[in-house]
């Protein structure tokens, strides 16, 4: 990242990447503006530099900058992404077809092979930081599995990797980071389906069965040798910053950071996933429900990283605007994660669209994400005008 001079800080003006104080700690937002404050306070720290690998705009360019996107948006993006949707739900059968098998071999052949994983996992890497936006909308994407953990060990490594990115995590932590996601659940496969999967509430017996997942996890992975630091987040996902968790009720800084990362991308699949014994929510309410559910349970950096990897309002997301009109967001804003690009269904008037219009939202345009739509408020998507 580039070292910035505090004294060269412009109050009033926004960075297009998250403002960092160190390696770890995000200080600012890129929606987010410089106070003087801020700027004050830093010198009183004794702090000479901030890092950000972002460029320092000022509130004249932000508005240009908008106006500039919302007249760029065309058929051309509907177009791409259309292509991209394509490419990317392949990626995604693939992957998942993988891990099928990966599991399968394990389950039946007791092999666990870990050069072949590190290498699917580098593949994984590339493609979650080429297409981050189309990637996380693994939830549309309908693949037929006997047995969710298959897609639960997928949607978390394409989410903690997502999170790692946004960390700034390097090279080999990335993929000990998607490695180590993809096998932190493994104690579940010695687990009978049955248990997991019924909608009917657990006695005391049947949830330390399953809570001895973690341990049973750990142990299986130690016995393939697999190196401590991708082997104990199969034992300390579940664990806590308060200490609620388990298995050994750890706090804090007790807890790896490949752990903390992996708890929160594992519980906000949980919470936006289908299961037998829930209903799942989409992923701006998931994120809301797990922002609010926080309470010193999850790390405060990386619950910011995953609102910078998916946005407030995820791809996907059905949006009441400013002016009224209903839309679907097709892209995310990684420089504000409040103001995606919208492609408008309803208009303001309650008139399903027959022409393609895009908007890139914002503060300076006056036309900005009202709300997140509930589910029996959502236009249909192929839907051109309304039914008789």
């Amino acid at each position: 990242m580039k070292q910035i001079r505090v004294d060269s800080l412009i109050p009033d003006a926004t960075i297009t990447e998250p403002m960092y104080l160190d390696e770890k700690y995000i200080l600012l937002t890129p929606d987010t503006p410089v106070d003087q404050t801020l700027i004050e306070r830093l010198k009183k720290w004794n702090y000479n530099s901030v890092f950000s690998d972002g460029i320092t705009i000022g509130r004249s360019e932000i508005t240009a900058n908008a106006e500039q996107e919302t007249v760029e948006l065309t058929l051309d993006e509907d177009i791409k992404q259309k292509s991209d949707n394509e490419q990317i739900t392949r990626f995604y059968f693939d992957f998942l077809s993988f891990t099928k098998d990966f599991f399968f071999q394990y389950m039946n052949k007791n092999e666990l092979n870990m050069g072949l994983l590190t290498e699917k996992v580098k593949t994984v890497i590339e493609q979650v930081k080429k297409h981050k936006d189309l990637i996380l909308r693994f939830n549309e994407m309908k693949y037929p599995t006997d047995n969710y953990l298959y897609n639960h060990s997928v949607n978390s490594t394409l989410l903690a990797l997502a999170i790692g990115n946004i960390l700034k995590l390097p090279p080999h932590k990335m993929i000990e980071l998607g490695i180590a996601t993809m096998l932190h659940d493994i104690g579940m496969l010695r687990i009978p389906p049955a248990l997991y999967l019924t909608n009917k509430p657990l006695n005391q017996v049947e949830k330390k069965t399953i809570m001895a997942h973690t341990i049973a996890g750990y142990k299986a992975l130690k016995n393939f040798s697999v190196p401590e630091s991708i082997a104990i987040p199969a034992l300390e996902h579940h664990e806590r910053l308060d200490g609620s968790g388990y298995p050994r009720i750890l706090k804090g800084e007790q807890i790896s950071l490949y752990s903390k990362i992996i708890a929160i991308a594992c519980t906000f699949d949980g919470i936006t996933a289908d299961r037998p014994y829930k209903d799942c929510m989409d992923g701006h309410h998931g994120l809301i429900d797990l922002l609010k559910n926080n309470k010193g349970k999850y790390d405060e950096n990386v619950l910011k990283a995953l609102i910078f990897a998916i946005s407030l309002y995820p791809v996907g997301t059905f949006v009441l605007l400013s002016n009224n009109s209903k839309g679907v967001v097709i892209k995310t804003n990684p420089h504000n994660p409040k103001c995606p690009i919208v492609k408008i269904l309803v208009d303001k008037n309650g008139s399903y669209m027959t022409d393609q219009v895009l908007i890139q939202t914002s503060e300076e345009s006056g036309i900005t994400v009202f709300r997140a739509l509930e589910e029996n408020e959502r236009p249909k998507i192929d839907q051109t005008k309304p039914e008789a």
